[in-house]
């Protein structure tokens, strides 16, 4: 049924919101079950269809686990990852080949862009493209056929319902104000399930990889894990490049096994 704002409601929303794979899984199984087609940037978007996004924050390990979830599911996301991310190295193997397979399994892999990084206040258009472009580059010597899709990392007031020359950003008015946009950002969910107001005729839908895990947990409490187990890979690391004189790049990359 459609309720007064022109969205379609349900009753059989989940209540309760758990931050683990099988939630997850459970929520793309129910976005399925409502008919919802899954597209990219550089498709229309119409009743029916959903923009999936992952801001790549500090777990490409994480992402990893979310697109094998969505490609058994046949569900086409967009993958966006930082080149200025102090907790991994875009250009590191073993980041490099979570990207590789994350293109193998059908999905787009697209540019995380800081602002932070390079601007205090709002630039001129044309510097900030020459910005994302300069990164882009940069991010083509890892990934064979990058979107146009730009998303921005903790993005100020002033990239909102903007469009640029150059790039598509994920916050322009098309896709963040005409359409409805649900995020879990912060775990903003554990307030309520994002589609406790009913299902939206068309949407973008923003999932941190670094916020799920096999077992639910707080945000902070996620954070901290990831920052201890990305510091001891890193220690790890460098006992044995720098002290052993040797590194195990097969044990290190494990986690792309299948």
């Amino acid at each position: 049924m459609t309720d007064t704002s022109g969205q379609v409601t349900t009753d059989a929303v989940a209540e309760h919101v758990e931050f683990t794979y099988d939630w997850y899984g459970e929520f793309l199984d129910e976005l399925h079950d409502h008919g919802y087609q899954f597209r990219t940037y550089d498709q229309p978007v119409t009743d029916g269809d959903v923009l999936l996004r992952h801001d790549v924050d500090w777990s490409p390990r994480n992402a990893l686990e979310l697109a094998r979830m969505e490609a058994s599911r046949d569900v086409t996301a967009t993958y966006f990852f930082l080149v200025t991310s102090p907790l991994y190295n875009l250009h590191h193997r073993p980041v490099r080949l979570v990207v590789e397979e994350l293109e193998a399994l059908g999905h787009d892999v697209g540019l995380h862009f800081s602002t932070h990084q390079h601007f205090t206040e709002e630039p001129d258009g044309d510097v900030l493209a020459d910005c994302v472009q300069d990164e882009r580059t940069a991010f083509e010597q890892v990934c064979s056929d990058p979107t146009d899709a730009v998303s921005f990392h903790r993005p100020p007031e002033w990239v909102f319902r903007r469009s640029y020359d150059g790039f598509t950003s994920t916050y322009e008015r098309r896709f963040f104000e005409e359409i409805t946009y649900r995020g879990d950002s912060n775990q903003r969910w554990r307030e309520a399930h994002p589609l406790a107001d009913g299902l939206p005729s068309k949407m973008q839908v923003l999932v941190h990889p670094g916020l799920w895990g096999e077992l639910d947990a707080g945000f902070v409490e996620r954070f901290r894990e990831k920052v201890d187990s990305r510091l001891a890979r890193t220690a790890r690391f460098l006992d044995e490049q720098f002290v052993e004189k040797r590194y195990n790049i097969d044990d290190y990359c494990q986690h792309v096994e299948r």
